[in-house]
């Protein structure tokens, strides 16, 4: 690839930068933003599966109705990283207020619970 810069290492070769993950709050504060139609409960329930289940966005995008699991709590990714079958864990929260069909609107991310 060329360009201004084509043969040399770039500046920030060898930098380790600390990872810097949204608080709870923060993403509590998202979440209560989405609208209450169907775009912001999918938007909503992206965002549950994405901070609950530690989903790549890949594999939650990829997701499809059967490969969710609430009786076991369980995720099924068909194609995680390497293209590699796992599956994965949820806590009940994120399943009973924000994937049940019917759930609560944005609003009930009062009661959150803070453990991962």
């Amino acid at each position: 690839m060329g360009g201004h810069s084509a043969g040399h290492a770039p500046t920030n070769k060898g930098h380790v930068y600390p990872a810097d993950p949204p608080t709870v709050d923060e993403i509590v504060a998202v979440m209560r933003q989405t609208p209450a139609d169907r775009h912001g409960l999918r938007l909503r329930a992206l965002i549950v599966v994405l901070w609950r289940a530690g989903l790549r966005i890949q594999e939650a995008l990829s997701l499809i109705e059967s490969d969710l699991d609430p009786r076991r709590g369980s995720i099924l990714i068909r194609r995680g990283k390497g293209n590699r079958r796992r599956e994965v864990g949820m806590d009940s929260w994120a399943w009973t207020d924000h994937l049940a069909p019917g759930s609560r609107p944005a609003s009930s991310c009062r009661s959150v619970r803070y453990s991962a």
